[in-house]
């Protein structure tokens, strides 16, 4: 009889237990999941957000208004001319909006292709161009395509972001190459009026 309430003592002990483990294991993935949970509300997100730097331009600055013709020759002397575009991409602001010459391979060849794109000045005075369309004389590619394409294959400087998923492509002026030691924002691209306006001066650092 002793031994039969030792043996039921005993399970009764062992049943406790485990149930107490039991709410502890419980217990235990909970307060898991409750610090993984907190963790992951304050880690950065990896949404990526494309934006330009602001130029570091002194409070002695200047404005100049310079015509189609004008910015081209800048355009050519000072980005075109950057050895990481050079034999890849050269930019040209035409009546319509700016267009993007290049080489795409297509089929195994190299063939040389146009992309029209409108020009936008984003807050910081950098230039964003929302592409439109790309050609190869007049067979249409799908602009995405050639985008992502570029965005996985070519090594683009700096100072240039393209996203392929809103097929865009930002200059951002603050990274850009000086023009004469002098850092520039757009101010206002307007290619249709032949107006281009851009804020100059040299850095405070």
């Amino acid at each position: 009889m002793k031994q039969d309430n030792v043996r039921s003592n005993i399970d009764e002990i062992i049943r406790q237990s485990q149930k107490r483990g039991f709410l502890k294991g419980i217990l235990g993935t909970i307060l898991v999941l409750v610090i993984l949970s907190t963790v992951l509300l304050f880690l950065p997100q990896s949404h990526q957000h494309v934006t330009d730097s602001r130029p570091e331009i002194g409070q002695a600055s200047f404005e100049v208004s310079v015509s189609r013709k004008e910015l081209n020759a800048l355009v050519e002397k000072y980005i075109n001319a950057d050895p990481s575009l050079r034999h890849q991409f050269r930019f040209e602001m035409q009546k319509k909006g700016m267009m993007l010459y290049g080489t795409y391979k297509l089929f195994g060849q190299s063939v040389d292709f146009g992309m029209r794109m409108t020009p936008e000045v984003t807050k910081h005075g950098g230039i964003l161009l929302h592409a439109d369309s790309v050609a190869v004389g007049q067979l249409p590619l799908p602009v995405k395509y050639v985008m992502d394409y570029f965005g996985k294959k070519v090594d683009l400087p700096n100072w240039l972001t393209l996203d392929a998923q809103k097929k865009t492509l930002l200059i951002d002026l603050g990274r850009a190459p000086k023009v004469q030691g002098v850092h520039v924002k757009a101010v206002q691209i307007n290619p249709e009026k032949d107006k281009f306006v851009f804020r100059g001066g040299f850095s405070d650092k």
